[in-house]
């Protein structure tokens, strides 16, 4: 029997407004970002961090959209390598004859 998940619907609205907010603001305050980021030094941290808001906001959206849309990666089964059977040690060794 097949145990069917709630769908995340609230995580879905929260990051599809996130990311409709970080875009928003993009446009808005585009002026004082690029003038922020042109400073140089630290302030160059600016548009890389933001990048990776982008992505980690928008990217957890669109992972969640598909899984509302029951889309989701096939998961397969873990393959584990074949053991190899011990090989019989067959190096010349010394030996002692008394």
């Amino acid at each position: 029997m097949k145990v069917q998940k709630k769908k995340p619907m609230g995580k879905l609205a929260a990051y599809g407004l996130g990311s409709a907010i970080l875009y928003a603001c993009v446009y808005l305050f585009q002026e004082p970002l690029l003038t922020t980021a042109a400073k140089g030094g630290m302030y160059t941290a600016v548009p890389i961090a933001t990048v990776f808001l982008f992505s980690w906001v928008h990217g957890t959206f669109a992972g969640t959209l598909w899984e509302v849309l029951g889309i989701n990666a096939v998961k397969k089964a873990s393959v584990q390598a074949p053991v190899a059977a011990p090989r019989k040690d067959t190096r010349p060794r010394a030996t002692v004859s008394a």
